[in-house]
């Protein structure tokens, strides 16, 4: 099997266990020394990135926003976490902020790699409402933060121009179906839900096995409740 390209994008402010909880499980690999079935890498614009309490933690990326742009075509699994609703949308109105709201818009109409044969666009908790922005989610089921349903519809919206039809629904997440180009777009609950979602991802591409063994690997006990078609 070829490992799966994934790329976790980090911006000031984010919440930590909104990106470290899918890292920590795309990480997992077996105990004998095999290489697991993902490759990670973290990228940003700004190096380096204060996490949500800037107290605690400061993030060095892997790789830059341009470098991640530049072999977008490369990356399987993107995973977009969530922030403060503020900090969103401040994010969203930014430079920075309008240039991953493009690159969503091409990844999601890039056909998955030959070599892995599935791309996934992964949202966690408020990371939904980026990808509202981009417009990504227009008639399709939906989650985030429980706090965040109706911002989330709102930036749909105002993406779409009017009614954007997306369906929000109450749930730990949601397995939005596949565009054209045959992108899986999938969103996690709030915070903890990433974990969930990326186990589901991992059940998704690699098989249940490999799924079960990364939550026994991290001692998570898995919660299945969620949507998909």
């Amino acid at each position: 099997m070829v490992p799966y390209n994934v790329a976790i994008y980090l911006y000031p402010k984010a919440d930590i266990l909104d990106f470290s909880g899918p890292a920590e499980i795309y990480s997992a690999r077996p105990l004998d020394g095999r290489p697991g079935p993902f490759k990670s890498t973290s990228f940003a614009h700004h190096n380096p990135v204060p996490a949500a309490d800037t107290g605690t933690l400061t993030y060095i990326p892997n790789a830059t926003f341009a470098e991640i742009e530049a072999r977008i075509d490369d990356i399987d699994i993107l995973v977009i976490p969530g922030a403060a609703f503020d900090t969103c949308d401040e994010f969203i109105k930014s430079k920075e902020g309008k240039e991953l709201s493009a690159l969503l818009r091409k990844f999601v109409g890039l056909k998955p790699r030959k070599e892995s044969g599935k791309r996934i666009l992964q949202s966690v908790c408020s990371g939904a409402i980026l990808l509202a922005a981009s417009g990504v989610l227009a008639g399709r089921d939906a989650t985030t933060h429980h706090l965040g349903f109706d911002m989330l519809k709102e930036v749909a919206d105002e993406a779409a121009g009017g009614d954007s039809k997306i369906n929000v629904l109450k749930t730990r997440w949601v397995d939005g179906g596949l565009t054209d180009a045959g992108v899986r777009i999938i969103n996690a609950g709030g915070v903890t839900s990433g974990i969930d979602t990326s186990l589901y991802v991992v059940e998704l591409v690699a098989g249940k096995e490999a799924a079960d063994w990364a939550a026994e690997l991290v001692e998570f006990d898995r919660r299945i409740k969620g949507y998909s078609e």
